[in-house]
């Protein structure tokens, strides 16, 4: 998947009641009040490879025909309440002065909307899948370092002079033209000020009842469920244990996703009636209970029967429709979870989970780790998207995610440089270490003899640079001549977590060669001194004689 080709959903828009047509269907009076009812309408959008959109993807989708622009047209003529993604305002302003104005636009937009908003996690990750992993930390993004860009956020801010009293000006330091300027941090990116609480919203019928008080400990104010999966329950509001549930009524969701999505009109007339014979008898039974109504999250838009289907809502007497802080402010009733069979995505996100634990713990041998861990977070919560979860490729997508993550925790390794012969006493031992991520690792080198024939001196500390290989020598001393297995491993100086995996090889000692060849060379000097003193013996002698054959032929 590209970041280009991002797909936006926007589960949902309603009408203004000012502006809506008459129902399709008949509007009966209400006999008792009328029943409150919230619609919740997700704006979702499907994040690029590395977790985010692009500034191409966001000027596409919020250009005037695009679909973010399309979706908010109609959700900001409404009260609906918004469940956001976070990773589009994310998105846009980690784009800093680069960010399309289209996208700022559209930012501005809904930031300034009457609208009630909360967010979704990031991505609009399945928070159920995660719970199953117990991991509920994972859903928060560790950064955003990776893909800000401090020439987009303009120069360094420079301190206004503090006016003072005396006559003698203090003297002023220049900021430095060169220090960077300064970058949004993660809170800022993901901020959302006038959200009305933090609303979990797990995939529907996922939530189970040993996850329930791990929503209250992180401190939800509520979370979104299926009356599937709860007991059955006269209010949208109820009391699950150690939490509080918005309940959204499946049946009526149901019809209503159904008539939101009919392309011909006899169809979504026919699933309004539905609808609305629905909703009366909801009133009907419980006069003035509130009731939640949720569009579904998709992977393309498809509401083409959205106001139609609102308006016949609004239009009756039975029903009010309200905010969900309307919802949130009223009374509560208990109620228990109603379990089923867990999802694929579920059942698997153990094992997503602990690829990502095990590369935080190898990231440690960054100088920062975040420059591996913060993207590989995002990915993980883009993979998990709700919206995504049940497509028929999510199986290869997961596969391809774990893959990727064996990649990276081979990344960097001791490289086989097969056996060592040593004929020293003292000597050293070369170990090669390879690194194939893009940014340089330290790591802690260990060699340990598996027999007490040899001593090697470690561990040490080595830095390798991205995409190379490096050779460190140990000094080792030969203890005693014979065969060795020496087991090289590596681990993090911080952590002493392992990294790769250990390698062996046989040291061949062969320390007498070192005496033998002293001896050698020993015999080799006395022979050759001693042929120099024959040589000059003879020939001091040879002289001697002739030297007295002169003297006696002058006699």
């Amino acid at each position: 998947m590209t970041r280009a080709a991002v797909v936006v959903t926007v589960a949902a828009a309603v009408l203004a009641p000012a502006v809506l047509a008459a129902p399709a269907v008949g509007a009966p009076q209400a006999v008792g009040a009328p029943m409150a009812v919230s619609i919740v309408v997700p704006i979702t959008a499907r994040a690029g490879d590395d977790g985010l959109l692009s500034a191409e993807a966001l000027s596409i989708a919020t250009s005037p025909a695009g679909n973010l622009t399309r979706e908010l047209d109609e959700v900001l003529a409404t009260s609906a309440t918004v469940a956001l993604d976070p990773m589009i305002p994310a998105s846009i302003r980690a784009l800093g002065s680069t960010a399309p104005e289209t996208a700022l636009d559209w930012l501005d937009r809904l930031e300034s909307a009457a609208n009630e908003v909360f967010l979704l996690a990031y991505s609009d990750a399945d928070l159920s899948a995660l719970i199953r992993a117990d991991s509920i930390d994972l859903a928060q993004p560790l950064g955003f370092g990776f893909a800000l860009d401090p020439d987009a956020f303009g120069p360094a801010q420079t301190a206004s002079p503090t006016p003072t009293a005396t006559p003698t000006p203090e003297p002023t330091t220049t900021p430095d033209p060169e220090d960077p300027p300064p970058l949004p941090t993660t809170d800022e990116l993901l901020a959302w000020p006038d959200a009305i609480g933090q609303i979990a919203w797990p995939s529907d019928g996922s939530v189970a009842a040993s996850g329930l008080e791990v929503y209250a400990d992180t401190g939800y104010d509520a979370v979104l469920v299926t009356s599937a999966n709860v007991s059955e329950t006269a209010s949208a509001l109820v009391e699950l244990g150690p939490t509080r549930a918005l309940v959204a009524d499946s049946a009526a969701s149901d019809l209503f996703r159904e008539a939101s999505t009919s392309i011909d009109d006899a169809t979504r007339e026919q699933a309004i009636a539905r609808l609305g014979a629905t909703l009366d008898g909801l009133a009907a039974a419980h006069p003035g209970r509130s009731l939640v109504l949720t569009l579904d999250r998709a992977s393309s838009f498809s509401a083409y029967g959205l106001s139609e289907t609102v308006a016949s809502i609004v239009a009756r007497d039975s029903t009010q429709v309200t905010g969900l802080s309307g919802v949130l402010a009223g009374a509560t009733e208990s109620a228990s979870v109603v379990e089923g069979a867990p999802a694929d995505h579920i059942a698997a996100a153990p094992s997503l989970v602990a690829a990502v634990r095990a590369e935080d713990a190898f990231a440690t041998i960054l100088a920062d780790p975040l420059a591996l861990t913060a993207e590989r977070r995002l990915q993980l919560l883009a993979l998990l998207a709700v919206q995504d979860v049940d497509a028929d490729d999510w199986a290869t997508r997961s596969a391809a995610f774990l893959e990727r993550s064996t990649e990276i925790l081979g990344s960097v390794s001791i490289i086989d440089t097969g056996n060592l012969l040593v004929t020293s006493t003292q000597t050293s031992i070369p170990i090669k270490i390879a690194n194939a991520l893009d940014f340089a690792v330290t790591v802690r080198v260990a060699a340990s003899p598996q027999r007490p024939l040899l001593r090697i001196d470690s561990p040490t500390d080595v830095t390798v640079e991205p995409g190379s290989s490096k050779v460190v020598r140990l000094d080792a001393e030969a203890i005693t001549n014979g065969t060795v297995v020496v087991e090289v491993s590596l681990s993090s100086p911080s952590t002493g977590v392992a990294i790769g995996t250990p390698r062996r090889f046989d040291a061949d000692l062969q320390a007498q060669w070192e005496t033998v060849g002293i001896i050698v060379g020993a015999v080799a000097t006395v022979v050759f001194a001693a042929g120099i003193a024959r040589n000059v013996i003879v020939r001091r002698r040879r002289a001697a004689r002739e030297h007295e054959l002169e003297a006696q032929e002058a006699a």
